[in-house]
């Protein structure tokens, strides 16, 4: 499978080695692409390419990059397996929210929050 235009503008700017990720901001503003595309680029280039792009999304250092080892590859799959422990929790909560009761239980914290900002509004 040959490279698209954005795909190839997508994988020159991703860094080889986790020691200066890139945010997908940053490719945005290099590349002039949307947001979008890069994300889908990225998408392609690990699904049909094998490209190992991985992230780190903790710390200071975070953003995109190639993993070139093991050490790195590890550091992407766990951050994608927390993203998708946290996706699953959130389809959880979702799958049983009470469609009729969530606005009614949450009436004695709107209320409470309500009363607080006209306060300090008045005080301010």
């Amino acid at each position: 499978m040959t490279l698209s235009m954005t795909e190839f503008k997508v994988l020159n700017m991703l860094p080889r080695g986790a020691g200066y990720p890139l945010s997908t901001a940053n490719i945005c503003k290099a590349t002039g692409l949307k947001e979008r595309d890069v994300r889908e680029a990225i998408s392609i280039l690990i699904g049909q390419h094998g490209v190992p792009i991985v992230a780190n999304r903790s710390g200071h250092n975070t953003g995109m990059f190639i993993a070139t080892d093991e050490a790195e590859l590890n550091i992407g799959v766990t951050s994608f397996k927390n993203q998708v422990t946290t996706m699953n929790a959130r389809i959880r909560a979702i799958e049983h929210a009470d469609l009729n009761g969530w606005e009614q239980a949450l009436i004695p914290d709107i209320t409470r929050l309500e009363t607080q900002s006209r306060h300090d509004k008045a005080v301010n």
